[in-house]
């Protein structure tokens, strides 16, 4: 699927409220985002189809020469479809023009596509943390910490 990637903006905050929170079980609601968009070291990356919808979207926070992957999601009509990869080697990209040298993210060890993404854009897995997310009723999750170094 070829998609655009632009710079995200406080306009786009309602599309992707509604996209994150097809994705996660505690999404974020537009004033989040909007308050995340509104620092200076946070980059928003949006993918719009031809039809200029908003079909993905990325955020990273950068604090010296470190990124953190803060969140990435497709809408569920175009999951596994790569929007989330093309997003995910743009921000590389750009993180990296911004000085960033180490990307980092957490993501739910039961999340199999997440990880498979992750590592085929070169992440690897440098810690765990044990029972970090909450599912409800279901069993505590580890959160794995994913790092990249972005000099290479």
């Amino acid at each position: 699927m070829s998609a655009h990637i632009l710079h995200a903006g406080s306009l786009d905050a309602p599309a992707m409220a509604a996209i994150h929170k097809t994705g996660f079980a505690h999404p974020w609601d537009e004033g989040a985002l909007r308050n995340l968009m509104d620092k200076p070291n946070c980059l928003a990356l949006a993918a719009f189809d031809a039809q200029r919808e908003l079909i993905g979207f990325v955020m990273t926070r950068q604090a010296d020469d470190e990124c953190e992957v803060l969140t990435i999601v497709a809408n569920s009509k175009n999951r596994r479809a790569g929007i989330a990869s093309l997003l995910l080697a743009h921000t590389l990209e750009l993180s990296r023009l911004r000085g960033a040298k180490l990307m980092f993210l957490e993501v739910a060890s039961g999340n199999t596509a997440a990880v498979k993404l992750y590592k085929k854009h070169g992440f690897e897995e440098i810690s765990r943390r044990a029972g970090y997310y909450q599912q409800g009723r279901n069993a505590p999750e580890d959160a794995l910490v994913m790092a990249k170094q972005l000099n290479e």
